[in-house]
């Protein structure tokens, strides 16, 4: 699971930069890299996050998710499903 990835992944469908993310969330922009970076976020600033970004936070989880993090056993479906998955989010993000 890379919450970074999905967040810097919605923040760019978007067209904002990290500053003004950053700005909006209420946190620095070297916060903001590091999450993008790999470096989870609190919950509350998770929360900030999203909300700037208008998305709720399931999105950003269900974005997050990597073949790793899918069990073996159902990692063919997974491949399947999951390209379908991030095309609606990074729509519904997007608006």
């Amino acid at each position: 699971m890379n919450i970074g990835n999905a967040i810097r992944d919605i923040r760019k469908k978007q067209g904002k930069t990290q500053d003004e993310l950053a700005d909006a969330a209420g946190i620095s922009r070297t916060s903001l890299s590091q999450i993008e970076n790999g470096v989870r976020p609190g919950e509350d600033t998770l929360r900030r996050i999203c909300s700037a970004l208008n998305v709720p936070e399931s999105l950003v989880y269900i974005y997050s998710f990597e073949k790793e993090d899918v069990p073996e056993s159902k990692r063919a479906m997974y491949d399947q499903l999951f390209p379908v998955i991030q095309d609606m989010i990074k729509r519904v993000a997007g608006e």
